[in-house]
């Protein structure tokens, strides 16, 4: 019963409420997020930009593998840093500023709901977004999209604020906010980072009372925060004015070589993530699908038409995935930012029907989120193929920190890269390009000859393993073994 009482007094209180939903925030973004070793290739990636812009002391131009690196703006590699320099060179420096974001949304998502509606939906729409596998798991993830999420949800959240404001200084000043923030979202992911405004500009101009958008204040803060990178890197070399319009821009919206270019994609890609990652919650969606298909579509229409947050938040998740969908490159990842109207969306129906109460609602969660917890300790405990933290203490024990040590005929494993500090090589078969530091042939004999001093180790994939045997049966050679089916590690030496 004192239980019960406690639930009620938490419910009832504006402060504890959103208190709840930023402690919740905070156990799931935080819980085992330093744990899991690297990825390949995308983590792997972020992690190696990151420690060599901290170790040569350059944040402005951003290097992979000591060559510049241009396809991200720096601002999620700062963050990156700043982790790093706080708790280390690690997993839990790199994902620190990720888990900080998701939490700030998760307050956003909740006050967002309380400006659209009442407290009580607003900490209904955070407890949703907390406990939701979909950006609980993208938090665990070393990638742009939930800094990107953070900001393109306090620019939209800027912008209610500002539509319902009654006083230009303060409606201006929610403006300016708006643009700092789609500025921000310009200096983390570039162009894909103003979708949300595309939505905004569409339903400000249906207004009977439009709010005036483009205020010198705040174009000139998007200006000199968003722009500012670009413009200093392109006055350096100016060949990047080409590569960042037609390479980053157009080819991945119109070119087939971008991620996922089929047709069907937009269905089999982004489709899952939105209706599968909500989890439990779920369970409301379905409903509310179930009702919209009784009440037909044209009563459904004409329902949201009458409601001007709900048809608000409708465009918000449209007109950016219809954009998505037309492009020719897509990942999961990308819609991660509609996940927020979502919430919000479910929120709004769960309270305006009366399905569950807060406290039910509450429970629920928690519950979901002992669940997700769960879910991200046995993946950080799981052997993972393309765990490289694992790789790198294969290798460690196999040959000692003072080997050296040289990877077979791939040209990423930037995670591996990372462990090592840098002090990897690549190694090619026949053909030796600019991504490769010597011809395996040159290497093998250089041992075999001891011209070459120390422990060698050379890691394998397991598929390339034929082709790189017949290399090493040319040569006498004196070797072990060690690893894992997919990577093998070969430790070699002179053969006395």
């Amino acid at each position: 019963m004192k239980k019960l009482l406690f639930l009620n007094k938490i419910c009832d209180s504006r402060i504890s409420a959103i208190l709840v939903v930023a402690l919740l925030a905070g156990v799931v973004a935080f819980a085992f997020q330093g744990t899991r070793g690297l990825y390949e290739t995308t983590e792997g990636r972020y992690a190696e930009v990151a420690r060599e812009m901290l170790e040569k002391g350059n944040y402005l131009v951003p290097t992979l593998d000591y060559r510049p690196h241009w396809t991200k703006p720096p601002f999620f590699y700062w963050i990156e840093v700043a982790g790093i320099k706080v708790f280390g060179l690690n997993e839990w420096g790199l994902r620190t500023g990720n888990a900080l974001a998701f939490l700030l949304t998760s307050v956003c998502v909740s006050f967002f709901g309380v400006s659209l509606w009442d407290w009580k939906r607003g900490f209904v729409a955070g407890l949703i977004y907390v406990s939701s596998p979909f950006p609980v798991f993208a938090a665990n993830a070393l990638s742009t999209d939930t800094v990107l999420t953070l900001w393109e949800v306090l620019a939209v959240f800027f912008y209610v604020k500002a539509y319902r404001e009654i006083r230009v200084k303060v409606r201006r000043f929610f403006i300016c906010g708006m643009w700092l923030a789609f500025a921000l979202g310009f200096l983390t992911k570039g162009p894909p980072a103003l979708l949300p405004f595309l939505a905004i500009l569409v339903w400000n101009l249906k207004r009977e009372r439009p709010v005036k958008l483009f205020y010198f204040a705040g174009i000139f803060v998007f200006l000199i925060v968003g722009f500012s990178w670009f413009s200093f890197v392109i006055y350096r070399n100016p060949e990047l004015l080409d590569y960042f319009l037609r390479v980053e821009v157009l080819e991945r919206v119109a070119s087939e070589k971008g991620h996922n270019p089929q047709w069907y994609a937009p269905i089999t890609v982004f489709l899952p993530v939105l209706v599968l990652g909500q989890g439990a919650w779920l369970y409301f969606t379905l409903r509310g699908m179930i009702s919209t298909f009784k009440a037909g579509v044209k009563n459904f229409i004409l329902n949201i038409k009458k409601r001007e947050e709900t048809a608000f938040l409708f465009l918000w998740i449209l007109i950016p995935l219809i954009v998505f969908s037309f492009s020719k490159s897509r990942l999961h990842l990308y819609v991660l930012p509609l996940y927020a109207p979502v919430s919000l969306l479910i929120a709004n129906h769960v309270c305006e029907e009366g399905l569950w109460g807060t406290r039910r609602i509450l429970i629920v969660a928690t519950f979901s989120i002992v669940i997700l917890v769960t879910l991200k300790w046995i993946v950080a405990i799981y052997p993972n193929r393309n765990d490289m933290r694992a790789v790198y203490e294969a290798g460690i024990r196999l040959g000692g920190r003072g080997a050296h040590y040289y990877v077979f005929s791939e040209d990423k494993l930037y995670g591996l890269e990372f462990y090592m500090e840098g002090k990897l090589q690549r190694v090619a078969g026949e053909n030796v390009d600019h991504r490769f530091n010597m011809k395996i042939d040159d290497l093998l004999y250089q041992i075999s000859t001891g011209t070459s001093g120390g422990r060698h180790l050379i890691l394998v994939s397991r598929n390339k393993l034929p082709e790189f045997e017949r290399f090493l049966s040319r040569y006498s050679l004196r070797m072990e073994t060690g690893g894992s089916d997919k990577w093998i590690w070969f430790s070699l030496s002179k053969q006395e």
